[in-house]
């Protein structure tokens, strides 16, 4: 499958402790990014902030994600409304208006009014807690308040759009 400009690259779950917090509160994707063109992938991440990096990377790093193809016209002003963010550092808080972007938020910046998600109440919660310890421990280090219900997104919750078609996987 050759990936065309503006295609999202939904990551699952790779076992991390990150990733294994984020799957336990909001399903299987814990990563997105968007395809620049068939070879280059910008995405928002704890160790880049927001970056492009060649496809091969990005797969060497995060493994080997599912395609999904929005339906929308104006591919180009989403790359390029993506790009403006390149630099732009990390959202650690997932606060909305935090400093810098978390990985869907890009997405949703990106695509904007052209594909509009819906926002999603964070959650940070597992099977027996409202908060997670990982997610407790993991703000108590912020020294912030845990943003359950604040608006926000998620990859797992974008790749239920019915605005995107599902590819395969890469």
């Amino acid at each position: 499958m050759a990936l065309q400009a503006g295609d999202l690259l939904f990551i699952k779950n790779q076992h991390e402790p990150m990733d294994e917090a984020i799957a336990a509160s909001t399903g299987t994707y814990v990563h997105v990014g968007i395809a620049v063109d068939d070879q280059t992938v910008i995405h928002a991440s704890p160790r880049y902030g927001v970056a492009m990096q060649d496809l091969a990377q990005f797969q060497a790093e995060f493994g080997q994600p599912d395609v999904y193809r929005p339906q929308v016209d104006d591919v180009a002003t989403v790359i390029a409304r993506a790009k403006t963010y390149l630099g732009q550092p990390y959202n650690a808080t997932f606060y909305p208006n935090g400093a810098g972007l978390y990985c869907s938020e890009l997405v949703e910046v990106a695509f904007g009014d052209r594909l509009p998600f819906e926002p999603q109440p964070l959650r940070f919660h597992d099977a027996t807690h409202d908060i997670s310890a990982y997610w407790q421990a993991y703000y108590d280090q912020l020294g912030v308040a845990v943003p359950v219900g604040l608006p926000g997104s998620n990859p797992e919750a974008m790749a239920k759009s019915s605005q995107l078609a599902f590819l395969g996987s890469l």
